[in-house]
């Protein structure tokens, strides 16, 4: 975060030079100006110069410095009052590196179990809760996660299965999940009694609408209600962390 701030300060400050003409307009300064007048993010504030990502990709810069205010806030927030009860994970540069974190987190607390890292796997649950201000503490294990939106399907806040999406509605939030860690062979046992013989429709999460392996963040594990899951397979049904891009 702080590398992204700083590109953008020294970008800007660059640029009012250049437009004073007190210093040399570069490419990259042009470009920068250009897309700023277009309202549309400078390609340096979002990628390198060897085409990784950098920031998070979004298609105008109002959605990007929006962006870049709500992450501050909770990296701020977290830091100066402690942790927080839910996590927005779209505000994440690295969700899968939080994840993670979280796994290894449980996995220590169950050291008397003999729990291995390499024998835990994501357990995942989609709560009652619609918005995270209606959560008022964190849960006994794992976290409690937010800002994801389903594609290719509706989701039922009664039953708590996936629907078939309604005409004209392309995305629709999902509640606040939980997120915590398993071992392997638990993980079978509980899969079993919650969504029994016909199993669970395990939806990809990506971090934008383009899913390739590159935006990858997990699998969560949803009811598929009346229907099997290769048929939501079919309907393409997904997580997404970024509706834009």
């Amino acid at each position: 975060m702080q590398r992204i701030i700083s590109k953008v300060k020294i970008t800007l400050q660059q640029l009012q030079l250049a437009i004073k003409g007190e210093v040399v307009m570069s490419e990259e300064l042009a470009s920068t100006l250009l897309a700023v007048y277009d309202a549309k993010v400078p390609h340096s504030w979002v990628f390198t110069v060897a085409g990784d990502e950098f920031s998070w990709i979004l298609p105008t810069l109002g959605l990007w410095f929006s962006s870049l205010l709500q992450r501050d806030e909770q990296l701020r927030t977290w830091l100066n009052h402690g942790r927080p009860n839910s996590y927005w994970l779209p505000g994440f540069s690295n969700p899968q590196g939080l994840l993670t974190a979280m796994k290894q987190e449980v996995t220590r607390r169950h050291k008397a179990d003999k729990w291995a890292l390499d024998d835990v796997v994501y357990h995942t649950e989609v709560t009652s809760y619609e918005r995270p201000e209606q959560i008022r503490s964190p849960p006994s294990e794992g976290i409690y996660v937010y800002g994801l939106s389903l594609e290719g399907a509706g989701w039922n806040k009664i039953e708590g299965t996936l629907v078939e999406s309604e005409a004209k509605k392309l995305f629709v939030p999902l509640p606040v999940l939980h997120v915590t860690a398993n071992t392997k062979s638990e993980e079978f046992k509980v899969r079993k009694d919650i969504f029994g013989t016909q199993g669970p429709y395990e939806a990809p999460c990506y971090k934008y609408p383009c899913r390739t392996d590159r935006f990858m963040v997990m699998m969560v594990t949803l009811k598929g209600g009346d229907r099997p899951p290769t048929h939501w397979a079919l309907r393409g049904t997904a997580l997404l962390c970024n509706i834009e891009g």
